[in-house]
């Protein structure tokens, strides 16, 4: 199989992986780390991941190929090895977007710093006067 087809096929699971870990996440899916090991015949393997590196999943199981994808409070992280190629793709949870996105930015404006004034009785009914 040329390079080209190799590396092509290496970014297409990768970015396959990484949507179905994202998706899993926004839907509330349990957290994960996982590795997904292809052998040098197409074959796929899964298993849990912790603990594990990407060389020594790829030496202990003869994959040519392996993914650990990392889902934890709605972050996702895929990395990737194959021969020579890497890939490493992330994302942030919607919580710690929204938060960098606003960073400093209040999502109000004080106009003004004084207290709501109290009813006012006239003539046995009560309304409210503002200042």
């Amino acid at each position: 199989m040329p390079d080209k087809l190799i590396v092509r096929a290496f970014w297409a699971d990768a970015e396959s992986l990484f949507e179905t870990a994202r998706s899993g996440a926004q839907t509330g899916s349990t957290d994960c780390d996982l590795a997904v090991l292809i052998g040098p015949q197409g074959q796929i393997h899964m298993r849990e991941a912790a603990g594990w590196d990407l060389e020594g999943l790829r030496a202990e199981y003869g994959a040519e190929t392996a993914y650990r994808v990392m889902r934890e409070r709605g972050r996702v992280r895929l990395e990737g090895k194959s021969g020579s190629q890497t890939c490493l793709l992330e994302t942030e949870s919607a919580s710690q977007t929204a938060r960098q996105l606003l960073g400093s930015h209040p999502a109000y404006t004080v106009l003004a710093e004084r207290p709501w004034p109290a009813p006012r009785q006239i003539t046995g009914q009560t309304c409210t006067k503002f200042a």
